[in-house]
């Protein structure tokens, strides 16, 4: 251990966001983009584009038949997601007590089936189980801890928080640059990252440390839900249900008893006499997750029950979720988690860098195939290689023929393959030395192809029609890329411009025995603190 508490803070801080900072990486890259999840499933659906749609003409009797049709034995609950403002069409799922669930998006209008799509949802998933469902979800949880540390311990050690909030110096390239960017989206982001942090590990807090809830519950996780979000449940009778009741019928009752338009239906053991249809309203209402349901006999459509006021440790449940997850506030706050995650991305990327850049002489003298070589190829690969895959996906939906067989998959497939290129790429020795303006390059492109792509291949969906229509969250997506490719274009000339530069002279200063060592001249940042990871 280190001879001083901020030395050993320090040693935490470096180990605790290296260690997991590639798995950070893509945990907040999955969750800034996921900030606008549904806006970019509906640019991912250019079927939907320039048609006008009534919300009053959806069906959702229809969308029931539609699920039926797809549904395997023995289903557990069909779902049914509405259009909104931010989602355009209507989403269906059938879920089973194990397995996948089977998934479809279908036309508001006439009810006919769209062109699968990954969309946003292939983010989000990734953002908070890496789509391994049960050990990502894990996985995950162990990061946020560790991020939770590297936060804490950085907060320790950081004798000039403030100072560097307005320290940034890019033109001097090098270490100093890196660390620069990383005290100062650290320092910028500081509340937010404590907040999404905390509230990204508590949301699953009853999957983590499930020992309370099965002793108190004997195991039942269902009664356990049905009583703190006052939810309602039957258990199943084994008998055949003929025939579901129809939920048309069912949504002005709904609506009136729960005071707020009807934005999901579900209905629960469809197979059976004891199943039940539920309505459910709007999260955007409130900061805290919106529970409230009305719940009707699925046999002749009779009224069961509607949910009241949750238990006090619940509602705080739900607010904390409501942190996290930003669906209340509208576009404004999704814009601020955006950017404030780009600021996170960033921080995590410079942070690694940094680690890198202070042991450059350890590296040269290691080789590229040491332990130091692979850091800096992962570095180049996560980093560079996550956006690069992203823009490829995005590119591919508009691509790959709309009767693709299992398009969506298709789609993520081309996302695999391409950040499994650019990580192959990254590791060549000769290319991870000095990597960081070609990636930078690579990215720059990618994102400014997608609005070009766009509008070669998808006369309604282009960023001119979108404009035209005043539709500006579908051309918010071409223009966010268009600004990302001008950011990642700037980087690159400023990599490449620096490489171009001579080395910096080595100047000799007095080690602590007196004797003069070589050192570049920007090892330390101005004002004589050392160097975070040399703390």
């Amino acid at each position: 251990m280190k001879n001083t508490f901020s030395q050993a803070m320090a040693w935490l801080h470096t180990w605790a966001g290296l260690v997991i900072g590639w798995l950070l990486f893509v945990i907040f890259v999955g969750g800034t983009i996921a900030c606008f999840d549904k806006e970019l499933t509906h640019w991912m659906q250019p079927a939907l584009h320039g048609h006008e749609r009534s919300a009053d003409r959806v069906s959702l009797d229809a969308a029931m038949a539609q699920l039926q049709k797809v549904s395997k034995e023995h289903p557990h609950a069909y779902y049914i997601t509405l259009p909104g403002e931010r989602s355009k069409s209507l989403e269906g799922g059938v879920y089973y007590d194990a397995g996948d669930p089977d998934l479809l998006s279908l036309d508001p209008t006439t009810g006919a089936k769209i062109p699968e799509t990954a969309g946003g949802d292939f983010f989000f998933t990734l953002h908070f189980n890496l789509h391994s469902p049960t050990w990502g979800m894990y996985i995950v949880g162990v990061a946020g801890m560790f991020m939770l540390i590297a936060i804490l311990t950085g907060i320790v050690i950081h004798k000039r928080i403030f100072k560097d909030f307005f320290t940034f110096r890019p033109s001097s390239g090098g270490q100093r640059a890196w660390l620069d960017g990383h005290n100062l989206t650290g320092v910028l982001g500081l509340p937010f990252h404590l907040m999404i942090a905390y509230t990204g590990v508590a949301i699953f807090v009853a999957n983590y440390m499930p020992a309370g809830l099965y002793t108190a519950f004997n195991g039942d996780v269902e009664k356990f839900f049905v009583e703190a979000s006052d939810s309602y449940e039957r258990p199943e009778t084994h008998k055949p249900l003929k025939t579901i009741h129809s939920l048309d019928a069912l949504v002005a009752d709904a609506r009136a008893r729960l005071g707020q338009p009807v934005t999901w239906a579900s209905v629960h053991h469809p197979d059976d006499t004891s199943a039940t249809i539920s309505f459910g309203g709007d999260h955007s209402q409130d900061v805290a997750w919106n529970f409230r349901q009305v719940f009707y006999d699925a046999n002749d459509g009779r009224f069961l029950h509607i949910s009241g006021p949750m238990a006090a440790g619940y509602k705080t449940y739900t607010f904390i979720g409501g942190m996290h997850m930003a669906q209340w506030g509208g576009s404004a706050l999704r814009w601020l988690y955006f950017v404030m995650g780009i600021a996170g991305c960033v921080m995590i990327a410079s942070g690694m860098q940094v680690w890198v850049n202070k042991r450059a002489k350890k590296i040269a003298e290691a080789g590229s195939l040491s332990g130091y070589g692979l850091v800096q190829a992962l570095n180049l690969g996560v980093v560079g290689g996550l956006p690069l895959a992203s823009a490829a996906m995005v590119i591919a939906n508009r691509l790959i023929a709309a009767d693709a067989a299992a398009r969506a998959n298709a789609e993520i497939t081309v996302f695999c393959a391409v950040w499994i290129a650019a990580t192959l790429y990254a590791a060549i020795p000769a290319v991870h030395k000095r990597g960081w303006g070609r990636f930078f390059a690579l990215n720059a492109a990618a994102f400014a192809l997608i609005p070009l792509v766009n509008l070669a291949t998808a006369p309604n969906s282009h960023l001119l029609a979108a404009l035209g229509r005043g539709d500006w969250s579908l051309a918010a997506v071409d223009l966010t890329a268009f600004a990302l490719a001008l950011g990642f274009a700037v980087l690159a000339r400023r990599s490449f411009a620096k490489a171009r530069q001579p080395a910096p002279e080595r100047k000799p200063r007095r080690g602590r025995a007196g004797a003069a060592t070589d050192t570049p001249a920007d090892d330390t940042p101005a004002g004589g603190a050392p160097a975070l990871a040399d703390r």
